[in-house]
């Protein structure tokens, strides 16, 4: 079966950076930047969101405008004996395939501290015998900030800097969560949460709906979970305070001594009542849940450098996986490639 998103992986470099530039070149075309709506606008481009990004944490040049702190790791994913009864995707045939992986902090800052209460994120890249690829992205919150891309980039936008000051005003903040609820729920878990000791020690969700078609003919809707096989390990507060700024990927350096790092990925089987489009709102904890596949992570990178050419789109799947019509999800595409042109070229 014919699956566009890997035809993209069969071209050239150079015709790959073509395409990049091309769609770079379309997506900005027509946008424009308001630093300071008093409202969310209805819609937003993927250029603008970016733009808000570089607004609240400057531009670091060569570097992902969102999560720009992280660190690359390899691995292997291996689907479970059954998975593919709720997918068919060559992911969970039940061999081992390798995989790039990528842990990070939220934000577009290279050298945030790791203690920040901010989401942390795992994106993977499994690559297949055939060349086909298979990305996911995932958050540490189960939930995304926002219902849509206009109301997130209404969010972000009251993060940014007041020149008098040089800090956000966070009067601006706290009026504009009052007003759009949505925006309400990841702030509350991440206060009532605190960090992990480690990427290692993190559970990941994937925040978005995505369709399952497997060997029984029926299509599933699905959103998952990656859980440490150790089990999770969140700080103290005491803990937190004197942890340092870069304790997420040395810490799992140091479980990476002592053999490989593990995670079960677990699908939970959504409702008819359950969002599709709506990444902010999370499902009930009573839905079905099944375990489909093992994530083992064998050795990280310190410097992230073979990740740096890897766009972890995560509409970039194989057949028997769907995406949603989640607007956020369907906006990650043209925003990460803004962000990979905008890196390969070096600004």
């Amino acid at each position: 079966m014919y699956n566009r998103s890997n035809h993209f992986a069969r071209l050239t470099n150079q015709h790959r950076n073509h395409l990049l530039v091309s769609t770079l070149i379309a997506l900005s075309a027509g946008t424009a930047f308001a630093a300071e709506p008093a409202t969310a606008p209805a819609t937003v481009g993927p250029q603008e969101l970016i733009q808000t990004f570089e607004a609240v944490s400057g531009v670091h040049k060569g570097v992902r405008r969102g999560h720009a702190k992280g660190f690359c790791a390899k691995g292997a994913f291996t689907g479970l004996a059954g998975a593919n009864t709720y997918s068919t995707s060559p992911i969970f045939n039940g061999k081992t395939h390798p995989v790039t992986v990528r842990f990070s902090l939220g934000g577009g800052n290279p050298a945030a501290s790791d203690s920040a209460r901010g989401p942390r994120g795992m994106a993977l890249q499994i690559k297949l015998p055939d060349g086909q690829l298979h990305n996911m992205a995932m958050l540490s919150t189960p939930m995304f900030p926002a219902k849509n891309p206009a109301v997130f980039n209404g969010l972000l936008q009251t993060f940014i800097p007041d020149p008098k000051t040089g800090k956000p005003d966070p009067a601006k903040t706290a009026a504009y969560r009052a007003a759009n609820p949505d925006t309400q729920a990841q702030a509350a878990w991440l206060a009532s949460h605190n960090p992990s000791w480690s990427y290692g020690s993190t559970s990941y969700y994937g925040i978005h709906t995505f369709f399952f078609t497997g060997s029984d003919s029926q299509r599933h809707k699905v959103r998952w979970q990656f859980t440490p096989t150790a089990g999770e390990r969140l700080l103290s507060d005491d803990a937190l305070a004197s942890a340092g700024t870069d304790f997420l990927m040395n810490n799992l350096r140091e479980q990476l001594t002592q053999g490989a790092v593990g995670w079960d990925m677990e699908i939970s089987l959504g409702e008819a009542s359950d969002s599709e489009v709506d990444p902010s709102q999370t499902w009930p904890d009573t839905r079905t849940k099944v375990k489909v596949a093992r994530l083992e992570i064998s050795a990280a990178d310190a410097n992230d450098r073979d990740c740096d050419g890897v766009n972890f789109d995560p509409n970039r799947v194989t057949a028997g996986v769907t995406p949603s019509a989640d607007p956020v999800l369907q906006m990650r595409s043209a925003a990460y490639a803004i962000s990979f042109v905008k890196r390969l070229s070096g600004q």
